[in-house]
């Protein structure tokens, strides 16, 4: 009796535990409401961090934007004050020409009056009376004649010399005029400058502040290889499209050109500087440089390194304010991050036309020229087609 009570006993303990285990074991086991809460956190994380992606993307975006249309703004405030000072100085060469003009004039007009005045002096001191007592006093035919000739070209000399005389007074207050209008547009001209100067400074500063925004939203290495990679695609459309639609347009309406293929290693450089990326050098993550950049002061002029017809004239992304040529046969030259650009779509171009100022635009950070040279599509390295120097 008492072994079956205990074997109860133990039937029962081992019951209990292996209920107690049971419950244990449920209570440390995610149940299907934990798992599906967990689910749902992890959803809603992701979904979170995929606006924030979404919405960083968009802020990047409108900060592009925001970028070009302060560098366009910039690039003709530049344009801009740099006629102006082209004027000015045209104008302070021409004030200059008027200056030594009056000068000259006011010079032959001291002359002209000083020979009138000896003129009329001699004349004063030979009497007015000469004339009339040749006359009367019956003199021989001869020297009447001789004398008549004589008073007749002092009487003309006079005249001419009054002439003179008064078409140089009307030179001069002609001149005197045109100094003074002169002198006013240079002054105006020289406010203007002033204005220009002060507004291009503001943009400078706006576009300092954007640059800045654009740059703490692409501080991450992942972001900047993203917008790297934005950009590069983005200059394949615009070749693709844009570009190779105005070259066919254009060899329609121009005369043909026979491409680079000869002038391989003598091309011009399109400007003087030290390489800071040489092509095919290391840029950001695998990315690589698709062209070189030069070294430049703001405003430097950049020259067409052959004949060619400019094809694209705009800002794009990553490269700023971009021309490209196209010099038949396929054959491409682009130049970025310029300050501005002096010719247009559809032009066609000399070797050294100056065809754009050097700049920083693109959101660069120093002053340089992205030079690139394509045949078919492809990238070629500059190095092994432009001159040595």
């Amino acid at each position: 009796m008492t072994s079956i009570r205990c074997a109860a006993t133990r039937r029962s303990f081992s019951l209990n535990a292996s209920i107690f285990a049971g419950v244990l074991l449920l209570l440390s086991a995610p149940s299907a409401a934990d798992n599906q809460q967990q689910l749902d956190e992890v959803e809603a994380q992701l979904a979170q961090r995929q606006s924030q992606a979404a919405s960083q993307k968009q802020n990047i975006e409108q900060l592009q934007q925001d970028l070009k249309k302060q560098e366009v703004a910039i690039a003709n405030s530049s344009s801009q004050l740099r006629q102006t000072n082209n004027l000015l100085s045209q104008l302070g060469q021409r004030q200059s020409e008027l200056e030594q003009q009056q000068q000259q004039l006011q010079t032959q007009l001291r002359e002209q009056q000083q020979r009138l005045a000896e003129q009329i002096q001699g004349a004063y001191q030979q009497g007015h009376s000469d004339y009339l007592k040749m006359l009367l006093n019956q003199q021989q035919g001869s020297d009447l004649e001789r004398m008549l000739s004589y008073y007749h070209y002092l009487s003309k000399a006079r005249a001419e010399a009054m002439e003179a005389l008064r078409e140089s007074q009307l030179q001069l207050a002609e001149l005197s005029d045109e100094l003074e209008r002169n002198r006013e547009e240079l002054v105006s001209q020289q406010q203007q400058q002033k204005q220009q100067q002060q507004q291009l400074a503001k943009q400078q500063e706006q576009r300092k502040q954007r640059l800045a925004k654009l740059r703490e939203a692409l501080s991450g290495e992942e972001a900047q290889i993203e917008q790297l990679q934005i950009a590069q695609q983005h200059l394949k459309n615009i070749i693709t499209q844009e570009i190779e639609a105005q070259q066919r347009e254009l060899e329609r309406s121009t005369a043909p050109l026979d491409g680079l293929a000869k002038s391989k290693g003598k091309l011009p450089w399109p400007l003087t500087g030290r390489v800071l990326h040489s092509y095919n050098s290391p840029n950001r993550g695998q990315t690589r440089w698709q062209g070189m950049v030069i070294d430049s002061h703001p405003g430097t002029a950049v020259k067409a390194v052959a004949e060619g017809n400019v094809v694209f004239a705009d800002w794009l992304r990553g490269y700023g304010l971009v021309i490209v040529l196209d010099h038949g046969d396929e054959y491409l030259s682009l130049y970025g991050y310029n300050q501005s650009l002096t010719r247009e779509v559809g032009e066609r171009v000399k070797p050294g036309d100056t065809i754009a100022h050097a700049g920083n635009t693109g959101g660069q950070p120093t002053n340089s020229l992205f030079f690139q040279l394509r045949h078919h599509g492809n990238t070629l390295n500059p190095n092994q087609w432009l001159a040595r120097r």
